[in-house]
């Protein structure tokens, strides 16, 4: 979640909205995120119970690494080949290409010379009195 929360902060900030412009539009974002991680975690649902879909958004999706990390801690010993080292070679890869990602769109935006605070237009001046 976190590396989807970064690359979706890093895209809004590349198109130039801000968090009040589309606050539907990322819980939506957000809860579809949820919906699929959920079920791909295996921590609900087995993973080979789940439609061919799930099963292969399960292979790289973050939830159920954490999920095989976490439970290998109290039922394998924190063991690292039952599967917390996995855990946290997926979440680093995850962090380091949402980084990247978010720089790279970063100074595409700032080689393009782009904006990402909306300028604040100035009221005319008012008349004074002579």
């Amino acid at each position: 979640m976190l590396s989807a929360n970064v690359i979706s902060g890093r895209v809004d900030h590349a198109l130039g909205c801000t968090h009040n412009d589309v606050g539907p539009l990322r819980l939506v974002v957000t809860l579809v995120f949820i919906g699929v991680a959920v079920p791909t975690s295996g921590a609900t649902t087995p993973i080979e119970g789940l439609p061919g879909f799930f099963r292969f958004l399960a292979e790289f999706g973050p939830l159920r690494q954490l999920t095989g990390g976490i439970r290998s801690i109290p039922y394998c010993d924190a063991h690292g080949d039952a599967g917390l080292t996995r855990g946290w070679v997926m979440m680093a890869v995850g962090l380091v290409a949402a980084a990247l990602f978010g720089f790279g769109v970063l100074g595409w935006y700032d080689r393009k010379e782009l904006h990402r605070i909306p300028v604040e237009t100035t009221p005319e001046k008012a008349a004074t009195p002579a």
